[in-house]
């Protein structure tokens, strides 16, 4: 299984990607800037890492798999653990090349990433490229006084060619700093979570009626969803439930398939939520798994 290509097209979405029992990809949004050295001025763009830290399967690249393929969790669980033992078994003798992701080594037993760089996985500049600004530079010599002898419709017609040059560079070095108010937007959507991990196909968008005094605003970076549920009484009773067990349940709205989500409980607090995830696994719901709302 090219395990590489889920990893890929999830990053394009979501800031962590975790390989069960092998690591986490974290990508890091780097903005607009100047190189001074080739005056040239690049576009937003976001970068890989890696941390082998991150093992524990939150289900975000389990549960992609499964949609993708139309297989049930854990024989896509499963599969994910094959390959994981695949690399580690190659990187005893060679290095491991994950395409448009990077290459991991072992080195004094320790194993060491290096990211392609290839692809830009920030989707707000998709199609933007370096622009050199040699040509604004050159254009600020100053000419001696005893060669400007020419007519004025020469000297007004270079004089538009060079504010047309600036103006446009302008807009560019303008255009990347909106990237940044645009992506905080796109990040909305972007980063919504997977419904639930025992809906194999994605259901198609629907309008629901819900009560307003039943859900809640999300005023909560972090939520622990305990499910989706496409009729909002379920959810209703899901949240008693929950309740009952001594849980701060409630519903933080509907996800992109029009489904009510239920969060066991919300954190402003990352250490808080995910200390809080480990402890319902073990003793309520191994499937549970959490919602970053950015």
């Amino acid at each position: 299984m090219q395990l590489s290509k889920y990893i890929s097209d999830l990053l394009y979405r979501y800031e962590c990607v975790i390989v069960p029992n092998f690591g986490g990809f974290v990508s890091n949004t780097i903005p607009s800037k100047r190189n001074i050295e080739n005056h040239q001025f690049t576009p937003p763009t976001k970068t890989i890492s890696f941390n082998i830290n991150l093992q524990k399967n939150d289900g975000l690249l389990v549960n992609h798999i499964a949609k993708s393929l139309n297989i049930s969790f854990d024989k896509a669980a499963a599969m994910v653990q094959d390959t994981v033992e695949n690399w580690q078994t190659s990187l005893q003798k060679n290095p491991l090349l994950l395409n448009n992701i990077g290459q991991f080594t072992l080195e004094n037993e320790q194993l060491v990433f290096e990211p392609l760089n290839k692809i830009n996985y920030l989707t707000s500049s998709f199609g933007l490229s370096d622009l050199n600004a040699d040509y604004i530079l050159r254009n600020n010599i100053v000419t001696p006084k005893t060669e400007v002898k020419r007519s004025y419709g020469k000297y007004f017609a270079s004089a538009a060619v060079i504010v047309g040059l600036f103006f446009a560079s302008s807009v560019y070095v303008q255009e990347q700093i909106n990237q940044q108010e645009i992506v905080a937007q796109q990040a909305v959507t972007n980063q919504i979570q997977q419904a639930s991990f025992n809906i194999l196909k994605p259901l198609p968008a629907v309008t629901l009626t819900v009560e307003k005094e039943v859900v809640e605003e999300i005023t909560y970076k972090y939520h622990i969803i305990a499910g989706a549920f496409k009729a909002p009484e379920n959810a209703v009773k899901k949240v008693d439930l929950l309740k009952e067990k001594g849980f701060k349940a409630s519903i933080i709205g509907l996800n992109k398939w029009g489904l009510t989500q239920v969060s066991y409980a919300s954190f402003n607090d990352k250490r808080d939520a995910i200390n809080t995830l480990n402890t319902i696994r073990k003793k309520d719901n191994k499937h549970a798994w959490l919602f970053i709302n950015e």
